[in-house]
């Protein structure tokens, strides 16, 4: 039995390998991105329906497109969009938001004048939402006053997030009830985010090793989880990038995981003295 499994398992060709290969160096090249020797599944997985949409046959035929163009045309930008995890939800990691409810707004709630914070790889939108959320809750006269700006490497989750829709298995995952009622209005199946909370996000596409400069004086900056996607030295680039943006005296939230130098006041969040 053992003997016919081995036999009958599946080999990755040379072609496939040839097709990986051009797409982990297109994404260490484009976004820093650090893609695994055994992901090579992945091809098949995410690129077969891409491939398809834009008028490829074979998948390798659309990899060997993509990769030729520059960074910013649609066959790149689709597939960045399909070789970049995009798992978030709302509120994810409810004692990082804790902390930031009673250790982090209420500072900034205590100054004056405009606020800005920057959600950087905001994926489809659940995390600048839900800051708009909390602000919204706990802190409405701060919340009149702050601008998040919320950026992407993937335009396609930069445009989905914009549009603030979700389903319910999306809504399911770190809203409570209350929250569902209050931040958002339900129609055919799909919630969207409350306009007025809309309106407080500013969304771009924006490549966290790119030419395209950085947000400036943020008194809050959240990267979270997305360190771990690069390779040492685009770590170090971007941490860099990071806390030039985060304004003296303001906080840098990266995965609980995670770790930068500085002066750690929670598992995750770091302030920049």
């Amino acid at each position: 039995m053992t003997a016919a499994a081995t036999t009958s398992s599946p080999r990755t060709s040379a072609s496939d390998l040839a097709c990986w290969n051009a797409v982990q160096h297109f994404m260490l090249r484009t976004c820093g991105v650090v893609l695994r020797e055994d992901q090579a599944y992945l091809v098949d997985a995410r690129l077969g329906g891409v491939a398809k949409l834009h008028g490829f046959t074979r998948i390798a035929a659309f990899v060997t497109a993509a990769c030729a163009s520059a960074s910013t045309t649609p066959l790149a930008g689709a597939l960045i969009d399909a070789m970049t995890t995009h798992e978030t939800l709302f509120f994810r990691d409810p004692t990082f938001w804790k902390f930031l409810e009673v250790s982090v707004f209420p500072k900034l709630a205590a100054r004056t004048g405009p606020v800005r914070i920057w959600s950087a790889a905001c994926s489809t939108g659940q995390e600048p939402y839900s800051i708009a959320m909390l602000l919204d809750e706990k802190f409405p006269q701060l919340a009149a006053r702050v601008e998040i700006v919320a950026t992407d490497v993937s335009e396609l989750a930069v445009e989905r997030a914009k549009s603030g829709t979700y389903i319910s298995i999306e809504v399911n995952r770190g809203l409570a009830a209350a929250r569902l009622i209050r931040h958002f209005d339900q129609s055919c199946g799909s919630y969207k985010v409350r306009e007025h909370l809309r309106q407080r996000i500013t969304w771009s596409v924006h490549n966290l090793l790119g030419i395209r400069p950085d947000p400036v004086n943020c008194e809050l900056v959240l990267c979270r989880n997305v360190l771990i996607y690069f390779g040492e030295t685009d770590r170090a680039a971007v941490a860099k990038r990071l806390l030039q943006a985060t304004a003296p005296g303001g906080v840098l939230g990266v995965g609980s995981t995670e770790t930068l130098r500085g002066t750690q006041l929670a598992p995750g969040l770091y302030s920049r003295t």
